[in-house]
């Protein structure tokens, strides 16, 4: 294998400008691990493409590539990644099964140890991807972790709420979802959301120190797919999420809308 390697198409940014494709996840390695870069601007929201070049890299490290760790980070200064494009995301068919919960089941199912590098903000479902990795390294400096969606009235259906209860438990999952918690770094390390504050350098001292220790263990992804089975089987089963969640914000739509004419009718009453 020649590095670094890039996905979809190793095309320079700035013919990006032109109507061309960017580069978006790029991969490189040394002999310990492999380190996926991914580069979405403006703040790395999943989308289709995005993922799909994501899906690529990852199957061609897992089919092409010697056992070594992996550890997956952004290369925008800001964002780990925003969370998903909504809008996208409803208008793609069968975007959560082919692709959201596909990534998400791809990095659960990955044969050696993972390490998500969170440099910057890590927001909803930039956060679920964190936390489906074996081990997180969180920047010290700067950036939140957080599951927002409880602030602007979105559901989280069962695989994006499952992998929070199966890795951190009931009672800090409460605080992850349904408080929305915007996390720093040192709070999630004192909540065992994370489990170093750093950067690269720290996530190589957590590789040589831990994680490198079972690259070559064959039963290591059969042992996390049994302690996240739940998880994954969540993965595999809501296909039509795009559908549910439409329906689900039309009809809180169509329920604030009565609400609000019926408190205007009732303030109107009263003058």
């Amino acid at each position: 294998m020649s590095f670094p390697i890039t996905f979809p198409a190793a095309v320079h940014p700035n013919k990006a400008e032109q109507g061309q494709d960017w580069v978006i996840v790029s991969v490189s390695a040394d002999d310990s691990y492999y380190l996926l870069e991914y580069n979405s601007p403006p703040d790395n929201r999943y989308t289709a493409k995005f993922i799909a070049a994501y899906l690529q890299a990852l199957d061609y490290i897992r089919t092409q590539g010697e056992p070594r760790v992996l550890v997956t980070t952004s290369r925008l200064p800001k964002f780990f990644s925003n969370g998903l494009d909504f809008e996208a995301a409803i208008s793609t068919p069968g975007f959560f099964d082919e692709y959201y919960y596909r990534l998400m089941r791809t990095i659960l199912e990955f044969p050696w140890p993972t390490v998500a590098l969170v440099n910057g903000h890590g927001f909803a479902a930039g956060f679920m991807v964190a936390a489906c990795h074996d081990y997180r390294v969180m920047n010290p400096d700067k950036g939140f972790l957080c599951m927002n969606e409880v602030a602007f009235g979105a559901d989280l259906l069962p695989p994006m709420m499952s992998i929070f209860r199966v890795k951190f438990g009931s009672q800090l999952s409460r605080k992850i979802a349904q408080e929305g918690h915007r996390f720093t770094s040192k709070e999630a390390l004192d909540a065992g959301i994370i489990d170093v504050r750093g950067g690269l350098a720290e996530v190589e001292a957590l590789i040589k120190a831990v994680a490198g220790k079972y690259v070559k263990s064959p039963s290591y992804s059969h042992i996390r797919q049994e302690l996240l089975k739940e998880v994954i089987a969540d993965t595999r089963s809501f296909d039509k999420d795009a559908e549910i969640l439409t329906k689900r914000y039309n009809d809180q739509d169509a329920f604030y809308s009565k609400r609000g004419q019926e408190l205007e009718q009732l303030v109107k009453s009263k003058l």
